[in-house]
């Protein structure tokens, strides 16, 4: 079988048991549990917004009525018992029952055709919603047949003022509303496929211009499954949407927006089909306030897959799906899951080699260079020695390597903490006392193993919890930089051989992972990404590898002022669209209003790929500071 891990399995499982076997409901409670339970979920349009990989599509499968009604059925697995949880908590399914009905309509396919035609924006709108409408009715009367469903037993709940308009989409019964939808979709494409687009009266005479309006006139699905008699929320997920033309995105907008519809509806879509300023600046709208009947908050759910805020409650988050993930992926490999090995953590060792001989004597020499150097008493290296191996027993970590790396890294806080003497004065050595305790913890480790890996080589990402952390909160990069590791393993396996990975294997195949990832970028302005990106990780390499470790783990961010960050939409749009085009294919994150010296600052974070390919820290918080035309600068001067 082909390696999961490689492809996204969601994406080849057709069959809904398989589908639903490989699912985490992670996000489920992370991004939709908190608005469903707000009542913002299913009563007005909920924007549904994340990078490439963020999983929108595949939680948008699991609304579906057929794949709620598979996964009730199998309700006394294990398996499937915390995605029903899941579901239940999102009000998907009510006391063992599906409470959804959902189709998915990719808006990838020729939905943009519409707006080259040379008609009004208004005419070119409604077609798009016509065929858009009638194809979400036989989404959903398929949905149902594929659950078993016969169309006789499919009924609509009709608002009780929509008589008239009842009849104009069929009726209430499941044959009826399939062949009006059949019409209506044939008539419509009928306009979109000609050669040459028909004139304005032909449309206006055409089926396609006649009152066709499902979404205003269902309530309610009533379906009868066996001997009972549910009652589904129609929910209409558009996914793909920033494949359509900017003007058409928000008409579409406009219309899902509208209070009276009582269908659930998402749009689905990727950042860069936003504004600049919506993706750069915090709290901005999706939609202007001026835009006319529209007030975002009132009307509008925005769910952000990629947020800056609770960071760390994100990253936890974003590791137990990571892991559970992986577990499911796993168990889909005859060579694993027969040998009962079902967690990706156990297969990767955290173990590091000592250093070498030669390498652990250079490090030596170096420690004692930087003594003589600043003239410290062996008492004071003394006291320092034993306050690393303190740290060190007490993090369970026995390495002559970390404690001679965060040693050299205290006798130089120390130098930096003591009055200097003079050049050419003779006192003896004095062992002042620095003006600031020095602690060896878990930041100083950090910064130890970053010099330790520029300087020696030594492995730095290795581990399931670093794996975790390099994918950005992204499912999509974590699948690409796992696959890597569980080709190797497999491969061991394969050879009868341990299939536990060293800590330096899987340091260096996921650098070499990452230089791929980073390679294949080609999206918009990749270029302009690509200097922005390597322009702030060379800077925060060289500040990393200072030798007091200023930043501990070292810089992965730019700093800059929020005040002149919220500028650059207005006056640097080339910037802005690079910024954007970066945090959309996840090549870096903004953090904005973070605190800092009693100044607020829009961290630009480098994503994981990024740190990794350039040897920099995993650890959040550690940035440079700097100012928007330096930015400007690492760009090539566009602006």
């Amino acid at each position: 079988m082909v390696n999961p891990f490689e492809k996204r399995a969601t994406e080849y499982l057709q069959q809904d048991e398989a589908f639903l076997a490989v699912v985490t409901p992670e996000p489920l409670s992370t991004f939709f549990e908190k608005p469903a339970k707000e009542g913002k979920l299913y009563d007005r349009l909920a924007m549904v917004i994340g990078t490439p990989g963020s999983g929108k599509t595949t939680l948008a499968r699991l609304f579906k009525f057929s794949a709620l009604r598979v996964l009730l059925r199998n309700r006394g697995f294990e398996t499937y018992k915390t995605l029903i949880d899941g579901l239940a908590a999102c009000s998907a399914i009510r006391d063992g029952h599906p409470a959804i009905i959902g189709c998915r309509i990719s808006l990838e396919s020729e939905y943009r055709e519409f707006w080259e035609f040379p008609y009004p924006d208004s005419l070119k709108a409604s077609l798009t919603v016509a065929l858009l409408q009638a194809r979400a009715v036989l989404g959903w009367l398929r949905d149902a047949q594929a659950a078993g469903i016969a169309l006789d037993d499919i009924e609509i709940v009709a608002r009780p003022d929509a008589e008239a308009a009842l009849e104009a989409i069929g009726g209430p019964n499941g044959v009826g509303l399939q062949r009006r939808a059949r019409e209506m979709e044939a008539a419509i494409y009928e306009i979109s496929a000609a050669l040459v687009p028909p004139e304005i009266d032909e449309v206006e005479q055409n089926a396609a211009a006649t009152a066709y309006r499902p979404l205003d006139v269902i309530d309610a699905f009533k379906v009868k499954d066996g001997q009972e008699i549910l009652q589904l929320v129609p929910l209409v997920v558009f996914d793909d949407a920033h494949y359509l033309h900017p003007n058409q995105l928000l008409a579409l907008q406009r219309w899902l927006a509208r209070r009276e519809l009582r269908v659930a509806r998402w749009i689905l879509t990727r950042l860069d089909a936003l504004a600049p300023a919506d993706v750069l600046i915090e709290g901005q709208n999706v939609f202007e306030e001026d835009e006319p009947g529209l007030k975002r908050a009132r009307e509008i759910t925005t769910i952000w897959m990629q947020s800056s805020e609770g960071r760390a409650n994100q990253r936890r988050a974003f590791r137990k799906m990571a892991k559970d993930m992986a577990a499911r992926y796993l168990s889909q490999m005859e060579v694993f899951n027969r040998r009962g090995l079902n967690s990706l953590g156990d297969l990767l060792s955290t173990h590091v080699e000592s250093l070498p001989a030669s390498k652990a004597e250079r490090l030596t020499k170096k420690v004692n260079a930087i003594q003589r150097r600043y003239s410290i008493t062996a008492e004071r290296r003394s006291n320092l020695e034993r306050e690393v191996a303190d740290y060190l027993e007490k993090a369970g970590e026995s390495s002559d390597d970390l404690k001679l790396a965060m040693l050299s890294i205290l006798l130089e806080r120390y130098a930096n903490r003591v009055p200097q003497r003079g050049l050419f004065e003779d006192e003896p050595e004095v062992d002042a006392e620095p003006s600031k305790p020095l602690n060896a913890g878990s930041a100083v480790a950090d910064g130890a193993k970053i010099h330790l890996l520029h300087q020696f080589d030594r492995p730095y990402y290795y581990g399931i919890d670093a794996l975790c952390d390099a994918s950005s909160e992204n499912a999509e990069q974590f699948l690409h930089l796992a696959a890597r590791l569980v080709a190797q393993s497999e491969t061991q396996l394969i050879r009868s051989k341990s299939p536990t990975l060293t800590s330096q294997a899987q340091h260096n195949l996921l650098r070499e992972r990452a230089d791929e990832m980073i390679r294949d970028w080609d999206f918009p302005l990749n270029h302009l990404v690509r200097r922005l990106s390597k322009g702030i990780a060379d800077q925060c390499v060289a500040k990393s590898l200072e030798g007091n470790a200023p930043l501990n783990g070292g810089a992965n961010a730019f700093g800059i002022p929020q005040e002149e960050f919220d500028l650059i939409p207005r006056h640097q749009p080339d910037l802005a669209k690079a910024l954007q085009f970066g945090v959309a294919y996840n090549a870096f994150v903004l953090i904005p209003n973070h605190s800092t010296k009693n100044r607020l600052w829009c961290l630009v974070e480098l994503s994981g790929v990024m740190l990794i390919q350039n040897g920099l820290t995993l650890k959040r918080g550690g940035f440079i500071e700097r100012r928007v035309d330096d930015l400007v600068r690492l760009m090539g001067g566009a602006n």
